[in-house]
């Protein structure tokens, strides 16, 4: 079976999913599960994964958008401060403010941005199915408002959108691409100085350290390695990447800059390792 036709069964299986929910009486435990199709750190884990089995340079683009998406909606949020419904009426736990929803820009950045880059129609439909069971499930189980939700899905294709096309449309020497993204990750950590958040500290610091990978892109090719080795390399840079953002956590915030600035840089760099090992096998 082609790629396209799985795709197209997920996404049918996705749109017909609460009626499974409505006819086994498990109305509200489906959306506490449907909810999750939303949740940051998923997306994260599953773009790493497309860096390394479907193409580097999508995974690394779909990557920025999201970091794009994140600081913005954690500015967003801080910025205007609005509350969530009564707690009372919460059917799932949350926290924070209410406006955007960060489940709504995480989810429709990420389909956003791989549907302007896969240019597929399967993709599209998955994407906007996905992004439509996340948004009702929040509004559903009574942790935001419709227009947080709405707010999410705005600032999700303001993201997504901003970045393809400055990465399709900016053209740079591979020096000053990593200066510019660099930069822009320094701009985003300052941001805590501003609204006092560290959420800012860690996305900067993810965005510094994917500059390295404008000077390197031409030295990473996993299309000759098998898939045994994508994969493992893959595993490898989830696990690394577990592990740095969660000994974060509790550092200093300077620490977790770093931390995160490596979680970035080594997520991109794990493929030349191959390569330099496979040019000393062939020597």
């Amino acid at each position: 079976m082609k790629t396209k036709h799985i795709l197209i069964i997920i996404a049918v299986l996705i749109a017909v999913s609460p009626l499974l929910g409505l006819l086994l009486g498990k109305w509200v435990d489906y959306w506490r599960i449907a909810t999750n199709l939303g949740d940051e750190p998923a997306y994260i884990a599953l773009t790493i994964l497309i860096f390394y089995l479907v193409d580097p340079h999508l995974g690394v683009n779909v990557l920025i958008a999201l970091s794009t998406g994140a600081w913005l909606d954690v500015f967003m949020k801080n910025l205007f401060k609005l509350p969530r419904p009564p707690s009372e009426l919460w059917l799932a736990p949350a926290e924070g403010y209410g406006f955007p929803s960060g489940h709504a820009t995480t989810s429709t950045t990420f389909w956003t941005s791989l549907s302007l880059e896969a240019r597929r129609r399967e993709v599209y439909l998955l994407g906007a199915v996905t992004v439509a069971i996340v948004c009702l499930s929040r509004i559903i189980l009574n942790v935001h408002y419709p227009v947080d939700v709405a707010g999410g899905v705005i600032l999700g294709l303001f993201s997504s959108f901003s970045v393809y096309y400055a990465t399709r449309k900016i053209t740079l020497k591979p020096w000053l691409a990593s200066l510019a993204l660099a930069l822009y990750g320094v701009a985003v950590s300052v941001l805590t100085f501003v609204q006092g958040d560290l959420n800012f500290v860690r996305l900067g610091g993810l965005l510094v350290g994917l500059a390295v990978y404008p000077l390197i892109r031409e030295k990473i090719n996993l299309r000759k390695e098998s898939l045994l080795t994508k994969t493992f390399l893959a595993l490898v840079a989830l696990v690394l990447a577990f592990g740095f953002t969660q000994v974060a956590k509790s550092q200093a915030p300077l620490a977790q800059f770093i931390l995160y600035l490596a979680t970035g840089s080594i997520t991109v760099s794990l493929p030349l390792l191959r390569s330099k090992s496979g040019s000393k096998t062939t020597g």
